[in-house]
């Protein structure tokens, strides 16, 4: 229970810094802005903590909770500069539209079902899949006890992946360290919150940035994947990951290039893919939003800092890819019958993301061909398509040069690629589609009637 309370410390934190340091103070509906704050808060509050006890644990290993009192410095100058910023701010009008009350009670009803069925495995299966237990946790076990934290990426541990970035391990440390004993609650209300940071990110934004009705629907449609809903019992880092780079794209399409560039950090210190979304997303942002790219470059320094540490001076090297030669790297990358056999991977884990005769693709090509696009946001759309489709043909690079057995990476790895994938998909398609009021407001255009001939 106690490491539940420090979790929550942490999602506080980040979602004071979000309120006080985001400019979202101006974005309306007023409901939208509070989800945005929430879940960018507690993405940002749980990455940001992670790093900082990561460092503190370099620099004092002997003293576990030194974090501790930084947190809390930084919550009383937060509280204060909360305070003093709503003393001078001027109020805000209150919109008194219309909520559409009947998607807000579907998206209530899909979050409630899903709530249920992952408590439900929570209560069979608490320490969560393999991989949780035997890489994230395992980690953080390393990292919260004792005064060898360097344990957590030790070349000894050859089948936890040493080399893997530490921020869901050392959150999760973390809450262990300052509650003083390891327990299966602060796992579980981390993988938790990290699916309603995705959730509450992707309806409050695409509600300010959209319309109301987009938010609504985009929420159902990240509820109606239930390949996503698994996952998010597994306790693994995809989830997470997701949630970073859904969070960058979102304040990209927002214009708030420095809270971008700080999800996009965090996704590299989650996982290996979050870096390949790293270099993906400054790339795009150097070609398309000039603008934005100073903002996002301070922003990205958290995350991409502790990312760079880590990789460069403490991390072992991935020894099967390391050994590989120019010639078999090459031989892999172009072998036709290992591209083959990682596109039908993919295509059968997407056609096996819905259940039985349902997909959830299927609304969102009914949603697409009955609203149709807005030609206006045609900038928007095209940068989250070109981010989906870089990370997908990164993906589909990255199993074809693998040393390791491909059926087996295959089978293992390709349904939580989708997974992650989900969200930038379901971004790429809303962000140029019309939303629903328009649909509803904007009367079809009339056809000129020809006039009749006069008779001679």
């Amino acid at each position: 229970m106690i490491s539940a309370l420090w979790v929550t410390f942490a999602v506080a934190l980040g979602c004071a810094l979000v309120y006080r340091y985001g400019q979202l103070d101006t974005m309306e509906p007023r409901w939208a802005r509070i989800l945005i704050v929430f879940g960018a808060g507690s993405a940002a509050g749980m990455g940001l903590t992670s790093c900082l006890f990561f460092l503190c644990r370099l620099a004092a290993p002997s003293t576990p909770r030194l974090a501790m009192g930084f947190e809390i410095a930084a919550m009383a100058w937060l509280v204060f500069q909360i305070w003093k910023h709503q003393q001078s701010a001027a109020p805000h009008a209150r919109s008194m539209a219309v909520l559409l009350p009947g998607l807000m009670g579907a998206l209530a009803v899909a979050f409630l079902v899903g709530t249920i069925a992952v408590t439900g495995t929570w209560d069979s299966n608490p320490q969560g899949g393999w991989d949780a237990w035997s890489i994230w946790n395992l980690r953080a076990r390393f990292l919260a006890e004792g005064t060898l934290p360097q344990r957590a990426w030790s070349s000894l541990l050859t089948s936890s992946h040493p080399e893997y970035p530490l921020l869901l391990s050392s959150f999760v440390a973390r809450s262990w360290a300052f509650a003083g004993s390891a327990s299966d609650t602060g796992p579980i209300i981390t993988s938790y919150l990290f699916f309603l940071a995705l959730l509450a990110t992707l309806t409050g934004g695409f509600a300010i940035y959209r319309g109301r009705s987009t938010g609504l629907l985009i929420g159902l449609a990240l509820l109606g994947a239930p390949a996503l809903m698994h996952e998010v019992a597994g306790q693994y880092a995809d989830i997470p990951v997701a949630c970073y780079m859904a969070c960058a794209t979102i304040f990209v399409l927002l214009e708030r290039p420095l809270l971008a560039g700080l999800f996009a950090g965090l996704a590299a210190w989650t996982k290996d893919e979050g870096a390949l979304f790293l270099v993906a997303f400054f790339v795009l942002l150097a070609l398309t939003r000039r603008e934005q790219l100073r903002y996002a470059a301070i922003g990205v320094m958290p995350g991409a800092a502790v990312t760079a540490l880590f990789k460069l001076a403490l991390a072992p090297a991935g020894p099967l890819y390391a050994k590989q030669t120019a010639a078999e790297f090459v031989h892999r990358l172009i072998d036709p019958a290992r591209f083959w056999q990682v596109l039908t991977a993919f295509a059968h884990e997407f056609s096996a993301s819905g259940m039985r005769l349902y997909h959830p693709i299927l609304p969102i090509i009914v949603l697409a061909a009955g609203l149709g696009f807005d030609r206006k946001r045609r900038k928007d759309a095209l940068f989250a398509v070109a981010l989906l489709v870089i990370m997908t043909a990164g993906y589909v690079g990255t199993l074809l040069i693998t040393p390791l057995d491909l059926k087996w990476q295959l089978d293992t790895a390709v349904s939580r690629l989708v997974v992650q994938l989900w969200p930038a998909l379901l971004i790429a398609a809303f962000a140029g589609m019309n939303g629903l009021e328009k649909a509803i407001t904007e009367p079809a255009p009339v056809q000129p009637k020809l006039r009749k001939k006069a008779k001679a």
